[in-house]
């Protein structure tokens, strides 16, 4: 990819719904391996703290065809904020900060808007 269709794609949107999944995923994975190793796992609490790393995980893979595949940013980016909400059951939204963060990062996704192109103008570099 060169530089130009870095520049014309929505890639600081992917990277910042990206840090919240990922933010989402470890908190939900940390509260995983704390109740399998104490032996306080009960199924409803294994469940919601699965179902965290589960949106951690979706987060992530939908940010990076957010990325990829730009043409579709505004469904991958509600899809986003979808999944950041459904992130408070199972690890609180990632402690809020994850929440927070993949939150922006979608609402960014949805609003991104493709460089227009001026007929006659020159290139910028």
């Amino acid at each position: 990819m060169s530089w130009k269709e870095l520049r014309e794609s929505p890639l600081d949107s992917a990277i910042v719904s990206a840090v919240g999944g990922a933010i989402i995923l470890i908190v939900g994975a940390i509260g995983l391996h704390i109740l399998i190793m104490h032996g306080s796992a009960s199924g409803y609490g294994l469940f919601q703290e699965a179902m965290g790393t589960l949106w951690g995980i979706l987060i992530i893979i939908f940010s990076i065809l957010l990325f990829m595949h730009r043409r579709f940013h505004i469904a991958y980016g509600a899809a986003i904020i979808a999944l950041s909400a459904a992130s408070w059951y199972g690890t609180s939204g990632g402690l809020f900060f994850g929440f927070l963060i993949a939150f922006i990062g979608g609402i960014m996704g949805m609003v991104w808007k493709p460089r227009m192109k001026v007929p006659g103008a020159s290139p910028t570099h």
